[in-house]
């Protein structure tokens, strides 16, 4: 699918400045006559019934603006997806800022239907949005993208070329990546990756990527980070001998989110203008059965000298977000954030409407409130009580990795698995992605979808007291 952007106030412009035709989302001539006129209305007009978002007008369609809603840019976009409207001005509506238009849009994307939209945008404005569109799109394509399309050796190159492009847009700053793979010097050390990747055929890998403000100089691994980032990149997720239903195993392709938006997040800052040293750690991997497959009582042994028991080989999420966070933190970052489709728990909790996030920080706590409300996307704080970690106990090693006893709380025993992994000193937040993939949509998401959801606070997050 393709998203195409127009003005009015710069048609000539963007028919001039359309861009590789690769991309997802481009610039085109403003054209009213190809396109349905949008008006928004605070009433419904009384023929119509109770709960109608939608009615035709003289020379279009008039929607239901509900002012109260702060999510009401991408619910009009969902609204006119819902009645089969992709060619849209947008023109003849109060939307004349770059966020939300984007969110008109990404409530419009479906992952089907290409998108044709007018809007009253000059055109630096418009340039933004196909930017930042062009990114929230391709995460949303990447994150959704079927298992033999985005194993961990294709994926990877993916996320980098997304930070790639967002560098060259900005025109600043230099990427420093590195793909670490089984067999490779060093992949010894990921002991998650070695287990969870040991029953496929293709390769797990640990991907990073660094991004150096310009001015900077390329240096050793370990020169410190102002943020580090996490993220899950189960490329698929059988269960492993804890083999899932197939009711819970036909969605798996998107339990590499996780990895997917936080490389996502930082390309959308580096665009937004980051001027940090931050980078992602993505440990990817498939989760699968065969005679090579991590078995249930295996023992593990981190480099760090923790040891865990495999008592579910179907909790390996967390096992190679582990990899990622020791490895992080031997950066000394000043904050360390991981993102992961990590547990059914958060979704129980929270809705797919929320996502889920535990941090021991409460002034930490309160930031992430603050950008997520100013990207208007949902969250919500779950407990990280230290009473949890009586649920990973183990006879045999220094925890189980997966909780156990009546009672447990999921996403709050995963939060307290990884957090065994973190520097008790270290400003860390763990955010259990329940918003990434809806099922059954929802007034702002198409159904079947992988969401993006989070990615714009996220970003917001790196870029919070920014230095001028």
């Amino acid at each position: 699918m393709k998203i195409y952007l127009s003005s009015p106030l710069c048609s000539g412009a963007t028919a001039a400045d359309a861009t590789d035709a690769s991309r997802l989302v481009q610039c085109i001539a403003y054209d009213a006559a190809a396109l349905l006129k949008v008006v928004l209305s605070q009433t419904v007009p009384e023929l119509f019934a109770p709960g109608t978002l939608l009615y035709p007008c003289a020379d279009g369609v008039g929607v239901l603006w509900p002012d109260e809603d702060p999510q009401a840019a991408q619910l009009l976009g969902r609204t006119l997806a819902q009645n089969g409207m992709f060619k849209v001005d947008l023109t003849h509506t109060k939307l004349n800022d770059s966020a939300a238009v984007v969110s008109v849009l990404m409530g419009m994307y479906d992952g089907m239907h290409d998108i044709t939209a007018a809007v009253n945008l000059d055109a630096a404005a418009l340039k933004t949005v196909q930017h930042t569109l062009e990114i929230l799109a391709q995460a949303r394509a990447i994150a959704g993208s079927s298992a033999h399309e985005a194993a961990p050796l294709q994926l990877l190159p993916k996320l980098i070329a997304l930070c790639d492009f967002a560098c060259k847009q900005r025109g600043s700053g230099s990427l420093k990546t590195t793909i670490i793979k089984r067999g490779d010097v060093g992949f010894e050390r990921f002991t998650g990756l070695n287990a969870v990747g040991a029953g496929s055929a293709q390769d797990p890998a640990m991907g990073i990527i660094e991004y150096i403000p310009s001015g900077e100089e390329e240096s050793a691994d370990t020169a410190a980070l102002d943020v580090a980032l996490v993220g899950k990149g189960i490329c698929f997720d059988s269960g492993g001998y804890d083999l899932k239903s197939s009711k819970f195993m036909s969605t798996m392709r998107t339990d590499k989110c996780g990895a997917v938006y936080v490389a996502a997040a930082l390309a959308l800052a580096i665009l937004q203008g980051l001027k940090r040293r931050c980078a992602c750690y993505l440990p990817c991997a498939e989760n699968l059965v065969s005679g090579t497959a991590m078995l249930p009582g295996d023992i593990l042994t981190y480099p760090d000298g923790t040891t865990i028991e495999i008592n579910n080989t179907d909790a390996e999420g967390r096992l190679i977000l582990a990899d990622g966070l020791l490895a992080a933190a031997a950066r000394s970052p000043r904050l360390l954030i991981d993102a992961a489709t990590l547990t059914g728990a958060a979704k129980v909790a929270v809705g797919r409407d929320y996502t889920a996030y535990l941090t021991p920080d409460h002034q930490l706590a309160a930031q992430v409130e603050t950008c997520f409300n100013a990207a208007g996307e949902n969250v919500w704080r779950l407990p990280l009580n230290p009473l949890f970690a009586r649920f990973m106990a183990s006879r045999r090693a220094d925890m189980t990795n997966s909780a156990h006893g009546d009672g447990a709380p999921g996403a709050s025993t995963a939060a307290i698995f990884l957090q065994n992994f973190v520097p008790s000193a270290q400003a860390w937040v763990h955010f259990d992605l329940s918003s990434a993939f809806m099922p059954d949509g929802s007034p702002y998401f198409a159904p079947q979808q992988a969401t993006a959801a989070g990615v714009r606070a996220l970003a917001k997050l790196l870029l919070a007291d920014e230095p001028a």
